[in-house]
């Protein structure tokens, strides 16, 4: 019999952090179902154990991603941008310089809001590298200090964006299960949007699913219609113009422009088609010698915020007396290879200050966790060069609560 999705069982609740019972103990239940759709967002855990057992990217270029960070600031009157209407705003290079992926932006929302973020593509080389310093800094540059100046920091995020495109795109359907949006790699990284797609390839399952229980047949013979259809559909021409953009923003130094102009004139195709994605967890170079620290940037914690600030300004909770969601299977690859070699790159990446490098009374490296800053971004599990982080669901719900948009 062919291995098949049959629904999906949730997690047991009341467990403390030594994994045993509290007297508020529940068992996980199995949710049943005809057909599963899989719409977990950049990395989810399910994605990632249904992919190992149906070989769901077999022949495929691996996923590869770019970790946010953003912030809703509240800016005075005094701004260039109060009184500028609809305004977006993109920009590139700094301070991330032409030999990293990545670039910011600021949009314009109501009642004197701004959006301003940094995008970060994780294929980044240098291990010395921190995301979140270098977002303090994009926010210091002249143009963008400009019109922040006098404002607050209203709420604070972080979350990866699934930026591979077509040729990472996982199979579509299976027996009993249909993967869409963010999960099935459906992000247009050229323009930055997701959402659109999202919502398409959900409406198009939802088809499927129509007409999968009126032949009261669930195989992935029946469920590849969903497949058909996101090809006859206006995502399949929207990814296909895109499909080597983030391979060319990954190129080094002025020789991207000449790639991504090759593109633009050839409809996406450029020198070479398909240009190769790389592993995320594999491209940061060992360090030569002792760490150099950068300077950290200066933080005023209005408009200028430490990680923990952030954290807290994301509305994040999660219950402590729980068992840590984020899992490390090998704690001495931490303390030996992973330090010897990048004295421990997860201090860095993480935005959330989840991963802290302490010493021992004998001077040795320790890593402390602290799980409940978790921002639920899952750059840890991605950027891992030892893919010795897993990021598991916490129990109940908890993570980041966004109530701004």
């Amino acid at each position: 019999m062919e291995n098949r999705v049959i629904g999906v069982r949730t997690g047991d609740k009341g467990i403390n952090k030594d994994g045993e019972k509290k007297a508020t103990f529940e068992p996980g239940v199995d949710l049943m179902a005809k057909v599963v759709v899989f719409g977990e967002g950049p990395k989810g855990s399910l994605l990632r154990e249904v992919g190992k057992k149906l070989n769901l990217f077999d022949g495929k270029m691996p996923q590869v991603f770019e970790t946010a960070i953003k912030e809703v600031i509240e800016i005075p009157a005094t701004s260039p941008f109060y009184d500028s209407g609809e305004t977006v705003l993109h920009t590139f290079g700094y301070p991330l310089g032409l030999d990293t992926k990545g670039g910011g932006f600021l949009y314009k929302m109501k009642d004197n809001r701004i959006s301003l973020g940094l995008v970060v593509g994780l294929d980044y080389e240098d291990p010395t590298l921190e995301p979140y310093q270098a977002f303090l800094r994009f926010k210091k540059h002249p143009l963008i200090a400009e019109i922040i100046a006098g404002g607050k920091v209203l709420q604070q995020g972080a979350k990866t964006l699934a930026a591979g495109g077509i040729y990472t795109m996982p199979k579509l359907a299976v027996n009993g299960a249909l993967f869409v949006g963010d999960s099935a790699s459906m992000l247009n990284v050229q323009r930055l949007k997701g959402i659109h797609t999202g919502m398409k390839s959900g409406m198009l399952a939802a088809e499927t699913i129509l007409e999968a229980i009126e032949k009261d047949d669930f195989s992935a013979d029946t469920l590849n219609a969903y497949a058909e259809k996101i090809d006859q559909s206006w995502i399949r021409p929207e990814l296909w113009a895109a499909r080597n953009f983030g391979q060319a923003l990954s190129k080094k130094g002025l020789g991207k422009f000449f790639t991504l102009g090759a593109q633009f004139l050839t409809g996406g195709r450029g020198f070479k088609d398909p240009l190769p994605i790389v592993d995320d967890a594999t491209t940061l170079e060992k360090l030569d010698g002792a760490l150099a620290e950068a300077a950290a940037e200066d933080v005023d914690n209005t408009l200028y915020l430490d990680k923990l600030t952030g954290v807290y300004l994301s509305g994040t909770k999660h219950e402590e007396d729980q068992p840590c969601h984020l899992l490390i299977p090998d704690e001495n690859i931490c303390t030996g290879e992973c330090y010897e070699n990048y004295r421990m790159p997860c201090t860095r990446f993480c935005p959330g200050q989840v991963y802290e490098l302490e010493q021992k009374s004998d001077g040795s490296p320790r890593l402390k966790l602290n799980p409940s800053n978790c921002l639920h971004c899952k750059t840890c599990e991605i950027k891992d060069p030892y893919h010795n982080i897993i990021w598991t669901c916490p129990e109940g719900g908890g993570g980041p609560n966004y109530s701004i948009v």
